[in-house]
Order: C-alpha cells, then sequence, then structure tokens
C-alpha cells in the first residue's frame, strides 16, 4: 500500500535559491524561464525525519568543527545489511569528501599518466571527465542495446581491449545512470572475472543504490564472493535517494585494507580529514538511514507512477522500444533521433518550447540521438512538460 504521509504532488518553487537545476537556465541555454528535467536531484521536500534532526541541530546554534559521530557509520553499515542483504564491517568504511572529487583523486592515484582507465558509455559525464582531465588514457567500452531498447554490458569487447595490456582501473556504474540498468549478478560476475584475471581495480559507483523498483534487484559490488573479486573500491552516498546532494557526505567501502590504507593517505596528502564535516551534513545522513525508508519506499512508488505516465505519453509516439526499462535511477533515457545532429535540433526545439532535458551525447557518443529525463518531481510539473514534448515530437 502507497503511503499518503507525504506530498510528493506539492509543487515547491525553486527558483531564487541559487538552485543550479532551476536558476540558471538563461545563462546555461539562453532562455530563460524553462521547466527542468536535467539535473539528477529531486524536486520533493526530503523526509520528515530529516527535517527534524537538522532543526535540532539548528536550535543548538553553534555550528563548530565536528567530528563524525560514531553512530553514523554505524547508521550506514546497518542500512547495507538491511536495505542491500551487504555485510560490511566498519573498519572497511572510509569517508570520502564527495563521490566525483573522489572518482578524479583516486584514478590520479591509482593509475599512472598514461596508463588505461576503462568506462562504459553512455555514462555519467563526469567519469570521461575524471580519466581525460587527469591525464589518463581514456579505454571506452560502449554498452550495447538490443533489439528491445535493453542495454548491456559488451564483455566479449572488454576483454579484448584489456588484454591488448596497459589497463590499470575500471569504472562501473552501478546502478547505470544514464541507461537506467541495475546490473545483474550474472552480468557483475562476468565483468569480475575479466578484471581480476587482468589485475584491475574497480572502482563501483553505487550512488544510486537505494533508486531501485525492486529491492533484490540491486547487486552491490562489493557483495560478490570475495575470491570472484579483482581489488575494488565502492562508492557510496545518501545523497540521491534522500534528496540531500546540497548536504553531502559519502563513504568509500573497500575488499582490502592495504588498498584502503593507501588512500586514506591520499586524502591525508590533499589535506583531507578523515572525520571532520559539517554538522548538518552529518545530521541529514545519519537521519536519511535510520528514519528515512519509509519516506524511500514512498517516494519510489511515486516516481514508478511517473514513468508509467511517462511510457503512456510518448511509447505510441516514439516506438515501444524507444524508452529503457526504469529497472533503477529516476532517469528515463529516451530514444528520439537517428543521429547527433538530429539531437541537437531537437533539443533546441524543445529547448525553444520551454522543457529543458539532457543530451544523450553528453554521456559519451554511443547516447546520441537520447535525452535524459529527470522525472522526479510532481506530477502535475510532469504532465506540463510531457504535453510540451509531445507537441514537438509529433512534428
Amino acid at each position: 500500500m502507497i503511503s499518503t504521509e507525504f506530498d510528493f504532488d506539492e509543487c515547491i518553487e525553486r527558483r531564487g535559491t541559487a538552485s543550479y537545476k532551476w536558476d540558471y537556465d538563461e545563462s546555461i541555454t539562453g532562455r530563460a524561464g524553462l521547466l527542468a528535467f536535467w539535473v539528477a536531484d529531486m524536486d520533493f521536500r526530503v523526509a520528515p525525519a530529516i527535517l527534524r534532526k537538522i532543526e535540532k541541530r539548528l536550535e543548538h546554534g553553534i555550528f563548530g568543527y565536528t567530528a563524525r559521530p560514531k553512530s553514523l557509520v554505524e547508521a550506514l553499515v546497518g542500512w547495507l545489511k538491511h536495505r542491500q542483504a551487504w555485510e560490511v564491517e566498519e573498519n572497511e568504511v572510509l569517508e570520502i569528501p564527495g563521490i566525483v572529487s573522489s572518482i578524479h583523486m583516486l584514478v590520479r592515484e591509482l593509475c599512472g599518466t598514461g596508463e588505461g582507465v576503462v568506462i562504459q558509455e553512455p555514462v555519467y559525464y563526469p567519469f570521461r571527465k575524471a580519466v581525460e582531465g587527469n591525464s589518463r588514457r581514456l579505454i571506452v567500452n560502449e554498452l550495447q542495446r538490443d533489439k528491445d531498447g535493453r542495454w548491456k554490458m559488451d564483455l566479449k569487447c572488454l576483454a579484448t581491449q584489456i588484454a591488448r595490456g596497459g589497463v590499470k582501473l575500471l569504472l562501473l556504474c552501478n546502478p547505470h545512470n544514464p541507461v537506467a540498468r541495475v546490473w545483474s549478478k550474472e552480468e557483475l560476475l562476468g565483468l569480475a572475472d575479466i578484471c581480476r584475471k587482468a589485475g584491475i581495480i574497480v572502482i563501483s559507483d553505487e550512488i544510486h543504490a537505494d533508486l531501485v523498483f525492486q529491492r533484490d534487484r540491486f547487486v552491490p559490488w562489493l557483495s560478490l564472493p570475495e575470491e570472484l573479486l579483482p581489488n575494488s573500491i565502492a562508492l557510496v552516498s545518501p545523497t540521491k535517494a534522500f534528496n540531500i546532494p546540497g548536504l553531502g557526505v559519502a563513504f568509500a567501502v573497500f575488499s582490502d585494507q592495504d588498498l584502503r590504507r593507501r588512500v586514506r593517505g591520499m586524502l591525508e596528502k590533499h589535506g583531507i580529514l578523515d572525520g571532520i564535516s559539517a554538522p548538518l551534513n552529518y545530521a541529514a545522513a545519519e537521519s536519511s538511514w535510520r528514519e528515512g525508508e519509509k519516506w524511500l519506499d514512498a517516494m519510489l512508488a511515486y516516481i514508478k507512477k511517473n514513468d508509467i505516465l511517462v511510457r503512456s505519453t510518448l511509447a505510441d509516439l516514439l516506438g515501444s522500444d524507444s524508452i529503457a526499462e526504469l529497472e533503477g535511477t529516476y532517469l528515463e533515457w529516451i530514444c528520439v533521433a537517428r543521429s547527433l545532429a538530429e539531437e541537437e535540433a531537437l533539443w533546441n526545439r524543445l529547448l525553444d518550447a520551454g522543457v529543458w532535458l539532457s543530451r544523450g551525447s553528453q554521456f559519451g557518443i554511443a547516447g546520441s540521438g537520447f535525452l535524459r529525463m529527470n522525472i522526479a518531481c510532481p506530477r502535475t510539473r510532469l504532465e506540463i512538460g510531457l504535453e510540451k514534448m509531445y507537441n514537438v515530437l509529433r512534428i
């Protein structure tokens, strides 16, 4: 039964709050007043329990240097066990300054200049930036789209790419942004086998781990049998699932203590102290994992109905295989064009109609012809956006 305790239909005005998603449309696109479906944060008020925890901390009135409470890591470990059936020990966990910034630092630390890093495009575009921006050799193992519109790993190609030598790291997106896949255990085991035999370190970005529509479908990378895994790091955070990216807290989980010590030393070299952060960030993160589950389940049920609305509106127009199944995330991945040029023209027409989505080619050349749409918003706002999209797409 879907909870009616939370009001996801409330349209909260976000303009005027320095919202990256809503306040910078004119400076970025040249158009003002757009309906924003691009940046991956939600237009929902956070769980009441999180607000209460923050309010209580605010009432204290002093915000000095704050050490991470032991109860926060306990909450993380308990959440992973309860929600993801993943047994993690506290000494396997290390706080990191953020997932994107940490991926950049890990690429520099674990991979030498000119050494290879594999990414699986189309994929979250900071992955590519983390490799190219740090003068490491980019190796793109493109995902493949089958006749039903479902994206899969090309493990045969990956094995060939790795066999050429010089590959040090693989960046895994699990669940995958933007194609909305929740990788199966079989797929992950196939990937692990290739990387283990080649001695490749895997960094698994699992920020969307709790945004899945079948809880038992998500397989944490480090929950695979230890003897089948390569040396690995999993990156986790409550920020996506509980809509608190402005209150960032993130952790790395390690398969190997030597690797954990090395990364801790890397952070210290950058002046990043383990366990010293913002008090409101810590309060929000712990409340998310201890008290946010009911809100999360209700939000996912609401998103699922939004997904049904998207498909009922656009599938007949675009084709039943044009919208990838939303296995995880709240990001629709929609095939709208046959070429990069068509994608660009359509994206501009949508902007002219007042709708702002992310271009597929932003996630790599394999994403050309697609648009990514954030549907974590009140249904009335989504209905308006879909009507505008429909009118553009039918022409």
